[in-house]
């Protein structure tokens, strides 16, 4: 008789067992972050149980790694348009907002990540860096503009900047009177001009 892997499913697809773990991972981690989601509920929000996670993804960091991953691989504008540098940054700033609100997991698990994502211990486990901050640190970088600080930093704060503002709308932090349409249009605005602010391009 031959001795099975413990969890190794017994019947179904496991690519999709797989992509359904991730799926209510997401959803866990987003809702109340890595310290506060726990492998038990992402197994029973995928209908498996917590031996068969652990045979796809090994242990909860691993699975929050895999979920970042797969939330970084969100298609990105290549380059952000416009002749002017206030032009550009606008552009890309209008463009991840787009994203964010295509992927309303994406900002929570970006602010969640960085108020209390895990310690990373010596070379076992390191985030990569948000391809989202990369646009916007490219952007900066091309356009020649002098930032008051650090591009790399500037494209950081810009970032949080959306993200916070983007979770903000999700909610539905708003007066009953003004539509939510109204409000993201606001807040797509307002981060706009954010982020003009902090790269040095407005007063």
């Amino acid at each position: 008789m031959q001795k099975r892997n413990v969890g190794r499913p017994r019947a179904g697809d496991p690519v999709e067992t797989r992509r359904g773990i991730l799926r209510a991972a997401e959803e866990c981690f987003a809702a109340a972050g890595f310290v506060g989601a726990t492998t038990r509920q992402v197994a029973a929000r995928a209908g498996v149980n917590v031996a068969t996670l652990r045979y796809h993804f090994g242990n909860k960091e691993k699975l929050y790694r895999a979920v970042l991953d797969a939330a970084n691989r969100q298609d990105l504008p290549f380059l952000a348009s416009g002749e002017t540098p206030e032009e550009r940054l606008s552009s890309a700033v209008d463009a991840l907002w787009d994203l964010g609100a295509a992927h309303p997991a994406l900002s929570r698990l970006s602010l969640l990540h960085r108020l209390a994502g895990p310690a990373p211990a010596a070379g076992a486990f390191e985030t990569p860096e948000d391809p989202r901050a990369v646009l916007l640190f490219r952007t900066l970088t091309q356009t020649g503009v002098k930032t008051p600080f650090p591009p790399a930093e500037t494209a950081r704060v810009i970032l949080v900047l959306l993200d916070s503002a983007l979770v903000a709308a999700q909610d539905g932090l708003r007066p009953e009177a003004v539509s939510p349409s109204a409000v993201a249009d606001a807040s797509r605005a307002g981060v706009v001009a954010a982020a003009l602010r902090v790269a040095g391009l407005a007063s």
